[in-house]
């Protein structure tokens, strides 16, 4: 039987009186993506704080590879093998592409450039004032995927990107997971997280009310509550139909030209979807 990788048993976190998160269950296996969904408020980036300790938990176990978290600062928890990218892309603006990725690597340095793997290594020498959004968002990921992490944790990295951009995202993250790197993906893009993940895990107000596979997810009763504010009892089949989350088909090509580092790129950035995503 496969060993998790991550394990989080009845986890909680309190803010004061405040419940932000009440007795999680969550496990992330080796060479798993798993998406993390709910609405705002519901405690998602709450989740990733308390795993890679920036949130003091107030109650449960967390182990990664059997050993515990707890007993463990954000930095060792780096170390280990646990990374993290953020909502905000805070890059170094008075460093290049290739020293921002740098300033990330320590004791687990990678055997391999994070830039090439991800098929933006031609911007190695760019400043990030010179990048497109979608460009910045990429070397957020190569920076934390420098390191060499066992688990990378995205907090809303679709955020701004528009559909070939988001598109090739999920061909990129597809391949992180099949070179080794298990993920676990936090985003409001309901075509991308359905359409890429292998497992869904869905919060409300710090609960896990729904975790498996995107089929089952998109038809349950009590997310499509969550998120629609239906009753149980109402006749709301899933999260399909216009204008709600439909992980039925991918946003866009992910082959598009203009995948990113299109429409809103700073004069002179280049298209990243120019080039093959590196596998």
């Amino acid at each position: 039987m496969t060993v998790p990788l991550l394990r989080a048993e009845a986890l909680s976190l309190y803010y004061g009186g405040v419940c932000a998160l009440r007795r999680i269950d969550v496990e992330i296996m080796p060479g798993e993506l798993v998406g993390v969904i709910g609405p705002n408020g519901a405690g998602k980036s709450t989740l990733l704080d308390a795993i890679t300790g920036f949130a003091p938990l107030t109650d449960g176990s967390l182990t990664f590879e059997g050993r515990d978290l707890r007993r463990h600062g954000p930095t060792q928890r780096a170390r280990m093998g646990v990374a993290r990218t953020w909502q905000t892309l805070q890059l170094f603006e008075d460093l290049t592409v290739a020293e921002n990725v740098r300033t990330a690597v320590g004791r687990r340095a990678s055997g391999s450039d994070p830039l090439v793997r991800l098929g933006i290594d031609r911007l190695a020498e760019r400043m990030p004032g010179e990048l497109s959004h979608g460009q910045r968002v990429l070397v957020g990921v190569a920076r934390a995927l420098a390191g060499s992490p066992k688990l990378l944790l995205m907090d809303e990295p679709a955020a701004g990107l528009d559909g070939h951009e988001r598109a090739l995202l999920g061909e990129i993250l597809r391949d992180v997971v099949a070179s080794g790197t298990s993920v676990v993906l936090v985003d409001h893009d309901m075509p991308l997280v359905l359409g890429i993940c292998d497992r869904v895990c869905v919060l409300d107000f710090g609960e896990v009310i729904a975790d498996g596979p995107p089929h089952a997810v998109r038809h349950d009763p009590a997310v499509i509550a969550a998120y629609l504010g239906a009753d149980d009892g109402e006749d709301s089949e899933s999260l399909d139909g216009s204008g709600s989350p439909d992980g039925s088909g991918s946003p866009d090509d992910p082959g598009s030209p203009d995948a990113l580092g299109g429409a809103g790129a700073s004069e002179g950035a280049d298209d990243v979807g120019e080039k093959e995503v590196a596998r």
